[in-house]
């Protein structure tokens, strides 16, 4: 019996990513083109194959010269430079997007993808010059594109090995009224570029003859980011405004508010909700926050402990609501039992009094398993 339970166990493959290897591959490249007043829609970019999918780096460099102005950028800048993203996967359903670009900078700062998540605090690839200096206006940042969900065991990697069937990558550039308030004295050259993230075929087993998982724990699962855009919302007491159209396993939610009357951010700070309540179905309210404590929330968990709108610090009128805190002290510290379950039947809704008419825009990151079988993305 004891040499049969070790066959048995010999037998029980290893995890993927014990057979595996991370890589990564240099991809697009769009080339010099000027920013200009117009959007400009680059060329689509087929997803290069490499065995599995875990996502992308995008980035994103504009390079000003002979600048006398004293430049200026706006509220969402330089990442408000993409007008548009989307990534959409072999049976072109948008993964991500179509989404802005300061949307991918929250979805990167709040997402739990990674240990250092605010693009501002990257010294490496960060860059926005302000002034009147002769490279006034030249910024560069790179962002994520997570297709990948937990980077442990490589859950929500996707096959990606044919060159006929492929994820696509579409971006417009947004014009340069997007970017400045003060323009540059001419428009600065950019360029974009992706490095595709992934891992490679794992072998039948590991240098020890043990066999190994040939793909991701519950192969298929996807994650979506999607936006939802509500429109002016007026002054005064809101009472069950029903977020729609969210499903499956919510993972993440973004609140974005802007000011109706200016159109930023900054002025709405003082029109969200205070406090601001999360309904879950009839009768639970599963958030009941002040505002100053959900501030602090952010800086609890999140870590972002400077001044708003400042590198390392949090986005003034954005309110984050995660699922995926319950292994660690950290959002992306995930088990995924914590995941919130909605279905078109579910009751989703806030109440909150706003100081004044605001836009509101909800980023959503929804998982969604094989089939719907929940267990499998966390085994048990």
């Amino acid at each position: 019996m004891q040499q049969a339970m070790q066959q048995q166990a010999k037998a029980v493959a290893r995890p993927f990513v014990a057979g595996t290897r991370q890589l990564d591959r240099s991809g697009f490249d769009s080339g010099s083109f000027t920013l200009s007043t117009s959007t400009q829609d680059l060329k689509t970019y087929e997803v290069d194959p490499n065995g599995f999918l875990s996502g992308m780096w995008l980035l994103v460099e504009a390079t000003a010269s002979g600048n006398s102005a004293t430049v200026a950028f706006k509220e969402d800048a330089p990442f408000s430079v993409i007008d548009t993203y989307t990534l959409s996967d072999v049976n072109n359903k948008p993964l991500i997007g179509p989404v802005g670009g300061y949307d991918l900078y929250l979805i990167n700062k709040y997402g739990g993808y990674s240990f250092a998540e605010d693009a501002r605090q990257n010294l490496g690839s960060y860059v926005a010059t302000t002034g009147s200096g002769g490279t006034g206006g030249t910024f560069s940042f790179c962002l994520r594109i997570p297709v990948e969900i937990v980077r442990r065991d490589a859950l929500g990697s996707l096959l990606n090995k044919s060159a006929a069937a492929t994820f696509d990558q579409a971006i417009r550039i947004a014009p340069s009224t997007a970017v400045y308030s003060t323009a540059p004295t001419a428009q600065p050259s950019v360029r974009v570029r992706n490095v595709v993230l992934g891992w490679m075929d794992p072998p039948d087993t590991d240098v020890k003859g043990n066999p190994v998982a040939q793909e991701p724990p519950a192969s298929g699962v996807t994650q979506y980011w999607h936006r939802s855009t509500y429109g002016v919302l007026a002054s005064g007491q809101h009472s069950n405004e029903r977020l729609n159209g969210i499903d499956a396993l919510v993972r993440n939610m973004l609140f974005v508010l802007r000011d109706n009357s200016d159109g930023t951010r900054a002025t709405a700070e003082a029109n969200w909700p205070d406090p601001f309540d999360l309904a879950f179905e009839t009768g639970y309210i599963i958030r009941s926050r002040p505002r100053i404590v959900w501030r602090h929330a952010i800086v609890d968990a999140y870590g972002y402990v400077n001044a708003a709108e400042t590198a390392g610090g949090r986005d003034k009128a954005v309110y984050p609501v995660w699922f995926n805190q319950d292994a660690g002290p950290k959002p992306g510290s995930e088990t995924r039992f914590g995941y919130l379950p909605v279905s078109a039947a579910t009751t989703l809704a806030w109440t909150g009094s706003l100081g004044a008419a605001s836009n509101l825009t909800v980023l959503v990151n929804k998982v969604v398993p094989v089939g719907g079988d929940i267990v499998a993305i966390a085994g048990r």
